[in-house]
């Protein structure tokens, strides 16, 4: 990104020579942040600006060949007049000022491979330029003809151009939001792009950071607000007249993310006011009712209120990268709803004898490990110690809790979970695998040499409302399948992958099966890392009854 900004204020520098050096390069800035247009497309309304004359923009001459692609993972930063099938997930209409009139552009995300040909989806961000609001409905299956391809920070995104063209492959039915419409804050996490809220500020700091091109520093306002569903951060660019405890209503604000945690970005486009309700919830019923539980945990929250059950506490001394000695405490917490990891950087004189202890943490923050989220307490001020117990102990922490695969996918990361549901597909890849020995991740080849032989099963199950990715690792499918993997490879090599997938769905689909382990739940859904698989046995009778019972027949 550097280097394409730096032959951008070169070329201009060159047909205008009189221009300060620092106003291109902010007016490239400008272009970039306001409108998501890259130095590169941005180059000749730059050049206009500080050129009295003509501009001149060398391009080829060349017919510019069509580069059709099947996934994401196939472009690269520099393609141009690109052609690919995509799933729409999301469109956000946005107007913009631009050249004093009025433009209709929009913004969301889409997902390759929109037929299931490979069986891995990725998404991807991008900016429709071109007005094609019609055609990018939520739900559609599109082909983009003419796009091209946007870096920034590392990331790629899609240009739908004004010269581009959108063909309707299978018509979507999904209604595009109205940006006005004020949404609770608890459906905030599940949206992308621009949404308004109501709520009562909760919290706010004043901080400031330095630009990551140290050219100097950047004021912010952190903090968050609620209503009656749930809390949200945000994050303000610019000044926010508002206090504690006020009710304000944030219109057009632009979702972010911070790892798999949702926050509001407020700009020089969102407007905030005051907001009068007298039924609102005052801001001491907010704070108590917006506790969090272990259940609701997601990667990258912050300012987390929650109450917890320390099941054991250890202390761990280490060499950071700086050679300086440092010390950490971990241990596992539970509460009624879950179990999860929490880390402590300061010590909180916790007695390994006097355990369980009951805390209630004010401000922590959340990481995630290997999907799990990890409570973290950077100063003992955060922890208040109960000398009661809250609820009654929880005497097993290996206790798998029992939960419904509708509360699983609605929910964050947890650990020691069983869920139940009818098994609805297999996976054809499912039996060995060869990973990459330096990173794990899939050969995508057939070449093997160097790579580590692995064996794992996946498929999906159903509940009747909603699908959960399940995959069974090595050791969970060696006790499923009863062999160890080397067995397992000699039976292959005996029936085949076809014989095997077909008598692995002979066994298991359509059967009601029951699943123990962890999940995992982000943007791309919810997905179960099993440990234990077991096939309910269900009379045929009795289990005809419910059916008839449960749809009235």
């Amino acid at each position: 990104m550097n280097d394409e900004l730096d032959d951008a204020i070169k070329s201009v520098m060159e047909q205008c020579p009189d221009a300060l050096e620092s106003d291109i390069k902010k007016e490239f800035e400008r272009y970039q942040k306001d409108f998501l247009i890259p130095p590169k497309d941005a180059l000749r309304s730059v050049l206009r600006k500080f050129s009295a004359g003509d501009v001149k923009i060398q391009t080829s001459s060349s017919v510019r060949e069509i580069k059709k692609v099947e996934n994401f993972n196939s472009l690269s930063s520099d393609d141009k007049n690109i052609e690919i099938e995509v799933k729409v997930i999301t469109f956000n209409p946005w107007n913009r000022e631009i050249r004093g009139q009025e433009r209709q552009m929009g913004f969301g995300l889409i997902e390759d491979d929109p037929w299931g040909k490979s069986g891995m989806k990725n998404r991807m961000k991008y900016t429709d330029w071109g007005n094609h609001v019609n055609n990018l409905i939520p739900g559609s299956i599109v082909r983009i003809e003419g796009g091209s391809v946007n870096e920034y920070e590392g990331n790629l995104s899609l240009n739908i151009n004004q010269n581009s063209r959108i063909v309707v492959l299978q018509e979507g039915d999904e209604i595009i939001p109205s940006l006005d419409e004020p949404i609770n804050i608890s459906e905030v996490n599940n949206q992308d792009g621009i949404v308004t809220v109501i709520g009562r500020i909760v919290s706010r700091n004043e901080m400031t950071i330095e630009k990551k091109d140290g050219s100097g520093t950047l004021d912010m306002i952190k903090g968050q607000i609620a209503d009656s569903s749930g809390k949200v951060g945000y994050v303000s660019w610019v000044e926010l007249n508002h206090k504690i405890g006020d009710l304000i209503k944030i219109e057009k604000a632009q979702i972010k993310r911070f790892r798999e945690t949702a926050e509001l970005s407020i700009g020089q486009y969102t407007k905030v006011e005051n907001y009068r309700d007298s039924k609102f919830p005052e801001l001491n019923e907010l704070l108590s009712s917006s506790k969090q539980n272990i259940s609701g945990l997601r990667d990258g929250m912050r300012e987390i209120d929650i109450t917890v059950e320390i099941k054991n506490w250890l202390k761990r001394e280490f060499t950071n990268d700086s050679g300086d000695e440092k010390i950490v405490w971990s241990g596992e917490v539970i509460d009624p709803s879950g179990k999860c990891k929490m880390t402590s950087w300061q010590n909180l004189e916790i007695d390994n004898d006097q355990l369980p202890v009951w805390v209630t943490l004010k401000g922590v923050r959340v990481r995630s490990w290997q999907g799990i989220p990890d409570i973290t307490i950077d100063n003992s001020e955060q922890v208040e110690k109960h000398d009661d117990a809250i609820w009654e102990t929880i005497e097993d922490s290996n206790e798998f809790k029992s939960i419904s695969i509708n509360e699983l996918v609605n929910s964050g990361s947890r650990a020691n979970l069983q869920t139940k549901g009818i098994v609805v597909s297999i996976r054809n890849d499912s039996g060995i695998i060869w990973r990459n020995s330096d990173r794990r991740v899939l050969k995508n080849d057939d070449d093997t040499s160097g790579a580590t032989k692995d064996l794992r099963l996946r498929m999906v199950m159903d509940d009747g409302e909603n699908c959960l990715s399940v995959i069974l690792n090595r050791q969970a499918s060696e006790r499923y399948l009863e062999k160890s993997m080397e067995e397992f490879s000699e039976y292959l090599n005996k029936i085949g992958q076809y014989e095997f997938i077909k008598n692995l769905r002979s066994r298991l689909l359509g059967n009601l099966i029951t699943i123990r382990g962890r999940s995992i739940v982000d943007q791309q859904g919810a997905m179960f890392l099993t440990e234990e698989l077991e096939i309910e046995d269900i009379e045929p009778k009795e289990f005809s009854s419910e059916i008839k019972t449960k749809w009235g027949i």
